[in-house]
């Protein structure tokens, strides 16, 4: 523990100013994107974007799609697997709608759109759960036995 009756009120005052910044830092990081994403649905409401409806494509991350959004778009459902999304469904961060708790695996484009840690998915007949996060690679294929684990 840092005994701090030996400091001067000056550093005393400009540590405290360094904490609070590192205070504010860290409320913005881990309020922002759930602010974010409560403000893009309020645009999407305000601007008369019903959920379910034809995909469009955004036009900037004020009218991107949030996290678990639904679309119809070549004549399927589609739920956005991320936070502002301006991906075309079925090329990017979209997961077919209405497979239930294992929908069928999708190959990520990148980052944005991989499988978090505990992500569960179909795919040739069995389904399989992420045991990493980021995972961007196929399940059941050679080498990635420690990436997926195969449910009952």
């Amino acid at each position: 523990m840092t005994d701090y009756t030996t400091w001067t009120t000056e550093a005393l005052q400009a540590e405290i100013a360094l904490m609070n910044e590192e205070l504010t830092r860290r409320y913005y990081l881990e309020s922002i994107p759930e602010q974010m994403s409560d403000l893009n649905k309020q645009y999407l409401d305000s601007a008369g974007t019903v959920e379910g409806e034809e995909w469009v494509q955004p036009a900037g991350a004020h009218d991107a799609y949030p996290l678990d959004w639904v679309v119809t778009h070549n004549g399927s459902s589609w739920a956005s697997l991320m936070d502002a999304n301006v991906w075309e469904p079925g090329v990017s961060g979209w997961a077919p709608e209405g497979q239930g708790e294992w929908p069928m695996w999708v190959q990520p484009t990148g980052g944005h759109d991989a499988y978090a840690i505990g992500a569960k998915v179909s795919h040739t007949d069995k389904h399989w759960q992420s045991a990493v996060d980021a995972n961007v690679w196929e399940p059941g294929t050679a080498g990635t036995e420690a990436l997926w684990l195969e449910q009952a």
